[in-house]
């Protein structure tokens, strides 16, 4: 059997980006700087779905929409959902592997849960290196 397949190019940097609707142009700005092989994930947290814009990024960087207010109408505290996607995917995807360099940047500053969660990050990742 003959393979037509292209060989997978060489990865690029993992990136993960996450912030809220304050941070949009933060992120539409970093997302410019990627190289065009980045690999990685964008998290923006938002009250509903009428805040999503579009955000333009690398082929290997997937940008997702994480909404504070639930389909019963029930609203999480400002940067909740942001923290639980983040943690989430840096234990489905991050943290069993281990030894992979990411690039990190954390937004949504105005949120006690989002410093909160940045401060153990630091921790997590100081007690790694």
């Amino acid at each position: 059997m003959v393979s037509r397949m292209r060989p997978r190019a060489q990865p690029g940097p993992a990136m993960l980006f996450a912030g809220d609707a304050g941070d949009v142009a933060a992120i539409r700005s970093r997302l410019a700087e990627c190289p065009a092989n980045a690999t990685g994930i964008v998290f923006v947290e938002v009250y509903n779905a009428m805040q999503i814009v579009h955000l333009e990024a690398p082929t290997g960087i997937a940008v997702h929409w994480v909404f504070r207010q639930g389909r019963q109408r029930a609203v999480v505290s400002r940067g909740e959902a942001l923290v639980t996607a983040v943690d989430a995917w840096l234990d489905e995807w991050m943290r069993p592997e281990g030894g992979e360099e990411i690039v990190i940047w954390l937004g949504a500053r105005g949120s006690s849960v989002v410093n909160t969660f940045s401060q153990a990050l630091e921790r997590e990742l100081a007690a790694i290196r």
